[in-house]
C-alpha cells in the first residue's frame, strides 16, 4: 500500500538518480553540482523514509486510518 506522495518522492528519487548519472558522465561539471544532487538525493531518501516510519504505525494499528476519518 502506498500513498500518491509516497509515490511522488519515489519519483523524485529516481529522476535525481538519472540526473546524477548523466552529471557524472559529463567532464565539464563542476564538484559542486555532483554534491549538491548527491544532498537533494539524501534529503529525499530522508523524507520517503520518515514518512514511512510514521505511517507504517497507522497501516499496521487495527483499523489503519479508519479511525482518522470519523
Amino acid at each position: 500500500m502506498s500513498s500518491e506522495y509516497e509515490r511522488d518522492i519515489a519519483k523524485l528519487i529516481v529522476e535525481k538518480n538519472h540526473e546524477l548519472e548523466s552529471l557524472r558522465k559529463k567532464p565539464q561539471t563542476k564538484p559542486l553540482e555532483i554534491q549538491t544532487l548527491i544532498g537533494e538525493i539524501e534529503a529525499l531518501q530522508a523524507v520517503f523514509e520518515n514518512y514511512n516510519l510514521g505511517m507504517n504505525y497507522f497501516r499496521r494499528a487495527r483499523g489503519g486510518r479508519a479511525g482518522l476519518r470519523e
